[in-house]
């Protein structure tokens, strides 16, 4: 049976966040007492490796309202194409994420993503600006300015019913700034030399529900690390998420999984 939407009165949407396919990401703070000490001097692809076939599994957890959550998600680079790379997420509910970066030898940046490639739901952004993952030489206070995108799992319920999981995608703008250099602990070791970025960044969507358009917001900040010669190995971040009248916070650890060699 078909029910039609009640317009006299509004879409009330429940938010709960389930998972977190990182992407891109942006962010700012100041390095403080580190502020214009270079702190990596070699190619951008030195901090985000990107041959074909290079595969990692990440942990997430998630913590909001006084619960946990813990998923996965694998990242692996499918293709390389003159400067261009594509990388696949995958997480462990099946949701699937292209993105194309472009290696520009002192940067790298994120041209184009795709969710749900070649499914039902395929929805394809062009960033414009692209969204900048690493830039070098990297010096301490030295922000970059960029946009941003991220894909995230939400649990979408209306009113009292069901709750709906869907895959949403993000886009917005976004600032990193590097902060230091020295180890970073994950959940199976310890990475001895990383580069720590604060990051903080806007994004917004609109998600369709029950005939109307309902507009989502995310506020992003945190901190992130990229470990020279391995790539991302993890993220502390507070991810704020605004629909109508409805709130949320969700606080996510991603950690790279397997003993850092």
């Amino acid at each position: 049976m078909t029910t039609r939407p009640d317009r006299s009165r509004p879409t009330h949407v429940a938010l709960a966040l389930l998972l977190a396919l990182p992407l891109a990401c942006g962010g700012g703070s100041d390095a403080g007492e580190n502020s214009g000490r270079e702190l990596f001097a070699g190619n951008a692809d030195e901090l985000v490796p990107h041959e074909t076939g290079r595969s990692a599994r990440f942990r997430v957890t998630a913590r909001q309202d006084g619960e946990s959550r813990v998923s996965s998600f694998t990242v692996t680079v499918i293709a390389n194409d003159g400067d261009a790379f594509t990388t696949r997420y995958v997480s462990a509910t099946g949701a699937v994420a292209d993105g194309t970066s472009r290696d520009l030898g002192d940067e790298i940046v994120v041209v184009r993503f795709v969710n749900d490639p070649g499914g039902s739901a395929e929805e394809v952004r062009v960033l414009d600006p692209p969204a900048g993952v690493v830039r070098t030489p990297v010096v301490a206070g030295e922000a970059i300015e960029s946009g941003f995108v991220r894909t995230l799992e939400l649990g979408i319920r209306v009113g009292s019913g069901q709750t709906e999981q869907r895959t949403v995608v993000f886009t917005g703008s976004a600032r990193r700034v590097p902060e230091e250099r020295g180890p970073v602990r994950v959940a199976d070791g310890t990475y001895d030399d990383a580069i720590r970025y604060a990051v903080s960044a806007r994004g917004r969507t609109t998600i369709p529900v029950l005939g109307q358009s309902v507009a989502v917001e995310i506020d992003v900040r945190g901190d992130e690390w990229f470990a020279v010669g391995v790539g991302g190995v993890r993220e502390d971040l507070e991810v704020g998420i605004r629909a109508g009248d409805e709130r949320t916070t969700v606080v996510f650890t991603t950690e790279r999984e397997g003993a850092p060699s």
